[in-house]
Protein backbone atom coordinates (compact mmCIF):
# COMPACT_ATOMS: atom_id res chain seq x y z
CA UNK A 1 0.00 0.00 0.00
CA UNK A 2 0.82 3.32 -0.42
CA UNK A 3 1.57 6.14 2.25
CA UNK A 4 -1.11 8.08 1.36
CA UNK A 5 -3.47 5.43 1.26
CA UNK A 6 -2.62 4.25 5.04
CA UNK A 7 -2.55 7.93 5.98
CA UNK A 8 -5.82 8.40 4.33
CA UNK A 9 -7.59 5.17 6.30
CA UNK A 10 -5.78 6.20 9.66
CA UNK A 11 -7.17 9.76 9.13
CA UNK A 12 -10.57 8.26 9.04
CA UNK A 13 -10.49 6.05 11.25
CA UNK A 14 -8.90 8.52 13.96
CA UNK A 15 -11.13 11.05 12.93
CA UNK A 16 -14.11 8.96 13.59
CA UNK A 17 -12.83 7.88 16.98
CA UNK A 18 -11.88 11.16 18.38
CA UNK A 19 -15.54 12.84 17.26
CA UNK A 20 -16.63 13.02 21.13
CA UNK A 21 -13.25 13.73 22.60
CA UNK A 22 -12.78 16.72 20.24
CA UNK A 23 -16.42 17.98 21.16
CA UNK A 24 -16.12 17.27 24.74
CA UNK A 25 -12.99 19.57 24.63
CA UNK A 26 -14.59 22.46 22.19
CA UNK A 27 -18.07 22.33 24.13
CA UNK A 28 -15.93 22.90 27.20
CA UNK A 29 -13.52 25.11 26.22
CA UNK A 30 -16.65 27.54 24.80
CA UNK A 31 -17.85 27.44 27.88
CA UNK A 32 -14.92 28.24 29.52
CA UNK A 33 -14.10 31.34 27.56
CA UNK A 34 -17.80 32.90 28.71
CA UNK A 35 -16.90 32.27 32.34
CA UNK A 36 -17.70 35.45 34.17
CA UNK A 37 -16.00 37.13 37.40
CA UNK A 38 -13.83 33.94 37.88
CA UNK A 39 -16.82 31.91 38.56
CA UNK A 40 -17.01 28.24 37.57
CA UNK A 41 -19.63 27.64 35.00
CA UNK A 42 -19.88 24.05 36.48
CA UNK A 43 -21.64 25.13 39.52
CA UNK A 44 -24.92 27.54 39.58
CA UNK A 45 -24.93 29.91 42.50
CA UNK A 46 -29.02 29.56 44.38
CA UNK A 47 -29.21 32.56 46.50
CA UNK A 48 -31.53 32.41 49.38
CA UNK A 49 -32.49 35.25 52.13
CA UNK A 50 -34.74 35.37 54.75
CA UNK A 51 -35.25 37.70 58.03
CA UNK A 52 -35.13 35.56 60.87
CA UNK A 53 -35.32 36.14 64.86
CA UNK A 54 -32.87 39.03 66.00
CA UNK A 55 -29.47 38.51 68.30
CA UNK A 56 -29.72 35.19 68.17
CA UNK A 57 -26.51 33.29 69.60
CA UNK A 58 -24.57 30.84 67.68
CA UNK A 59 -25.71 28.02 69.89
CA UNK A 60 -29.42 29.27 69.34
CA UNK A 61 -29.12 30.38 65.55
CA UNK A 62 -28.01 26.50 65.21
CA UNK A 63 -30.92 25.02 67.33
CA UNK A 64 -33.29 27.17 65.13
CA UNK A 65 -31.71 26.10 61.68
CA UNK A 66 -32.48 22.57 62.76
CA UNK A 67 -35.44 22.96 63.88
CA UNK A 68 -37.30 25.29 61.07
CA UNK A 69 -35.18 25.90 57.98
CA UNK A 70 -35.63 22.47 56.71
CA UNK A 71 -35.91 23.97 52.92
CA UNK A 72 -32.45 25.29 53.68
CA UNK A 73 -29.09 23.11 53.34
CA UNK A 74 -27.33 21.83 56.36
CA UNK A 75 -25.82 24.20 58.91
CA UNK A 76 -22.40 22.76 59.62
CA UNK A 77 -20.90 25.79 61.04
CA UNK A 78 -21.02 29.08 62.60
CA UNK A 79 -18.62 31.66 63.24
CA UNK A 80 -19.27 35.34 64.76
CA UNK A 81 -16.67 37.87 62.99
CA UNK A 82 -17.44 41.23 64.27
CA UNK A 83 -21.17 42.10 64.30
CA UNK A 84 -21.85 38.99 61.49
CA UNK A 85 -21.92 35.39 61.84
CA UNK A 86 -20.31 33.40 58.78
CA UNK A 87 -22.34 30.53 58.12
CA UNK A 88 -20.48 27.27 56.57
CA UNK A 89 -23.43 25.43 55.14
CA UNK A 90 -23.44 22.02 53.09
CA UNK A 91 -22.39 23.31 49.56
CA UNK A 92 -22.24 27.15 50.03
CA UNK A 93 -21.64 30.07 52.39
CA UNK A 94 -23.44 32.29 54.24
CA UNK A 95 -24.04 35.13 56.65
CA UNK A 96 -26.33 36.39 59.78
CA UNK A 97 -26.22 39.76 60.94
CA UNK A 98 -27.68 39.71 64.72
CA UNK A 99 -28.60 43.36 64.86
CA UNK A 100 -31.31 42.81 62.03
CA UNK A 101 -32.20 38.96 61.68
CA UNK A 102 -31.33 39.15 57.86
CA UNK A 103 -29.96 35.67 56.92
CA UNK A 104 -28.79 35.53 53.15
CA UNK A 105 -26.73 32.16 51.84
CA UNK A 106 -25.36 31.02 48.82
CA UNK A 107 -25.24 27.40 47.62
CA UNK A 108 -23.49 26.26 44.82
CA UNK A 109 -25.07 23.17 42.64
CA UNK A 110 -23.23 20.87 40.32
CA UNK A 111 -24.21 21.04 36.69
CA UNK A 112 -23.31 17.42 36.20
CA UNK A 113 -22.43 17.67 32.07
CA UNK A 114 -20.51 21.08 32.47
CA UNK A 115 -18.68 19.58 35.58
CA UNK A 116 -17.64 16.54 33.74
CA UNK A 117 -16.41 17.91 30.71
CA UNK A 118 -14.74 20.88 32.63
CA UNK A 119 -13.00 18.22 34.73
CA UNK A 120 -11.58 16.92 31.55
CA UNK A 121 -10.46 20.26 29.89
CA UNK A 122 -9.00 21.20 33.11
CA UNK A 123 -7.47 18.07 33.93
CA UNK A 124 -8.44 18.12 37.35
CA UNK A 125 -6.34 16.34 39.61
CA UNK A 126 -3.90 15.47 36.88
CA UNK A 127 -6.42 12.13 36.18
CA UNK A 128 -6.80 13.23 32.57
CA UNK A 129 -3.31 13.94 31.21
CA UNK A 130 -3.24 10.55 29.39
CA UNK A 131 -6.35 11.70 27.45
CA UNK A 132 -5.06 14.88 26.68
CA UNK A 133 -1.66 14.12 25.44
CA UNK A 134 -3.96 11.23 23.41
CA UNK A 135 -5.93 13.89 22.10
CA UNK A 136 -3.09 16.87 21.18
CA UNK A 137 -1.35 13.72 19.32
CA UNK A 138 -4.46 12.50 17.39
CA UNK A 139 -5.33 16.00 16.50
CA UNK A 140 -1.43 17.45 15.24
CA UNK A 141 -1.51 13.49 13.60
CA UNK A 142 -4.77 14.44 11.78
CA UNK A 143 -3.63 18.09 10.79
CA UNK A 144 -0.29 16.21 9.23
CA UNK A 145 -2.12 13.78 7.72
CA UNK A 146 -4.85 16.07 6.55
CA UNK A 147 -2.27 17.90 4.81
CA UNK A 148 -0.36 14.82 3.25
CA UNK A 149 -3.12 12.94 1.68
CA UNK A 150 -4.45 15.56 -1.02
CA UNK A 151 -2.36 15.72 -3.74
CA UNK A 152 -2.30 17.67 -7.06
CA UNK A 153 -3.04 21.87 -7.43
CA UNK A 154 -5.69 21.51 -4.24
CA UNK A 155 -3.11 19.76 -2.20
CA UNK A 156 -0.45 20.87 0.53
CA UNK A 157 2.15 22.05 -1.46
CA UNK A 158 -0.06 24.60 -4.26
CA UNK A 159 -3.13 25.52 -1.57
CA UNK A 160 -2.81 23.87 1.77
CA UNK A 161 0.40 26.09 2.83
CA UNK A 162 -1.72 29.29 1.69
CA UNK A 163 -4.45 28.20 3.65
CA UNK A 164 -1.97 26.67 6.90
CA UNK A 165 -0.16 30.02 6.84
CA UNK A 166 -3.92 31.64 7.27
CA UNK A 167 -4.67 29.75 10.00
CA UNK A 168 -1.36 31.15 11.28
CA UNK A 169 -1.27 34.57 11.38
CA UNK A 170 -5.18 35.32 11.89
CA UNK A 171 -4.17 34.63 15.40
CA UNK A 172 -0.92 36.16 15.75
CA UNK A 173 -2.53 39.46 13.68
CA UNK A 174 -5.78 39.40 16.45
CA UNK A 175 -3.18 38.74 18.74
CA UNK A 176 -0.94 42.17 18.31
CA UNK A 177 -4.05 43.97 17.32
CA UNK A 178 -5.43 43.51 20.83
CA UNK A 179 -1.90 43.95 22.35
CA UNK A 180 -1.07 47.26 20.97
Amino acid sequence: MKFRKIFRILHRDLGYFFIGLTCIYSISGIILIYKKDGKDPAFREVKAEKIIQVDLTPDELKKLWSEVMADMPRLNRVIPVKDQYRLFIAGGLGQYTPADGHLSCTVYEKKTFVKFINDIHYNSGKRYTWLGNIAAGSLIFLAISGAIIIKGRKGFGKRGVWLMLGGILLPLIWYLIIVI
